[in-house]
């Protein structure tokens, strides 16, 4: 009897130690788990853009259910915000750091913190550090779509209304006179697009007359306060609206509207926005904003997760492995803009 018992106890204990030590194992399985999971900073211009909003979205989608966590920051349009941000994120230790830049000057400085720490860093759908800076840290990217492209696109578009319809010159004088809506002072893509769209007309063969160039911080209300105002001392010249994004583009079409434009054919601006967001399509199926570039936020947004993918493998950034184009120096990885008009939004759903 007292085998018996001393059996027992001693199977039982067996138990209670492989009990405890598969729970200690998983335990420690857990942690070891945990402690492998990447973190992705990531530092947005504005979260209410439109466009930013749907990249950031794409990026979640493409980060669900995989080993990169995705920690964002929003910069509320304001450097400062942005540098604290920045600041915030490398204090986290992250391993990996996208930068949605409105402060190329700053570009040097945060490479060298990143450097510093070891880590890669992407800026994203912004002006392109110098190839000096990029070139002086080899985890240092780029990734953006060619400005001028949709710059052309805009451009074409007019011109192509311009020659199709001599009723657009409404004042009679030869001239397109245009506004030009810029989202901001000193951004390369505003740059792009603002100096672009007009040389294309030009180079169409088309004179053109400025009427006024409104800085409207890619902000859709800025752009109806300006336009609203244009309107009231310059309505009979305007021929052509040029706004460096759609929600500028919007905003514009608002004022337009409250001025009594668009009710009949008699009463339309060709208005012209870029990226092509949702509710800019929605207006180009409504017939106020003639047409758009399309920066398609869904091939950014899963173009950054997939290098990012690709570096925490230790991969080469290539044409071949990114799928997309890389520069020669893989410095910097280009995405092309698409026109959309009425004819083919279907191009744009994403």
């Amino acid at each position: 009897m007292k085998k018996l018992l001393s059996l027992s106890l001693a199977l039982l204990l067996a138990f209670t130690m492989t009990a405890c030590g598969d729970a200690s194992a998983s335990e420690e399985a857990g942690k070891a788990g945990a402690e492998e999971q990447l973190v992705a900073g990531m530092v947005w211009y504005n979260f209410g853009d439109t466009f930013i909003t749907a990249t950031r979205n794409a990026v979640s989608d493409a980060a669900e259910g995989g080993n990169i966590k995705i920690d964002a920051a929003d910069s509320q349009v304001d450097i400062s915000t942005q540098t604290n941000n920045i600041n915030n994120l490398l204090t986290k230790d992250v391993d990996f750091l996208t930068i949605n830049n409105i402060n190329p000057a700053g570009a040097p400085e945060y490479i060298a913190k990143a450097k510093e720490k070891d880590i890669p860093v992407i800026f994203v759908n912004c002006d392109s550090p110098s190839d000096e800076d990029l070139n002086s840290y080899d985890k240092a990217f780029h990734i953006s779509s060619a400005a001028e492209q949709s710059g052309y696109i805009q451009g074409d578009l007019a011109s192509q209304y311009w020659n199709e319809n001599p009723a657009a010159d409404r004042n009679g004088n030869g001239k397109m006179d245009y506004i030009m809506l810029v989202g901001m002072q000193g951004n390369y893509d505003s740059k792009m697009r603002t100096e672009k769209s007009v040389e294309r007309v030009i180079e169409n063969g088309i004179e053109v007359n400025l009427i006024q160039e409104a800085l409207c911080n890619w902000q859709r209300a800025e752009a109806q306060n300006q336009v609203a105002s244009i309107i009231a001392a310059r309505r009979d010249d305007i021929d052509v609206i040029f706004a460096n994004n759609d929600d500028m583009a919007l905003g514009a079409i608002e004022a337009l509207k409250a001025s009594g434009f668009f009710a009949d054919e008699d009463s339309y601006i060709p208005v012209l926005g870029v990226d092509a967001t949702k509710v800019g399509v929605e207006a180009i199926k409504e017939g106020t904003l003639m047409g758009s570039s399309l920066n398609n936020p869904v091939i950014l947004g899963s173009t950054v997760y997939k290098m990012i993918e690709l570096l925490s493998e230790g991969k080469e950034i290539t044409t071949e492995t990114l799928g997309r184009t890389v520069s020669e120096d893989g410095n910097h990885i280009w995405l092309d803009y698409v026109q959309i008009t009425a004819e083919n939004t279907e191009d744009a759903e994403y």
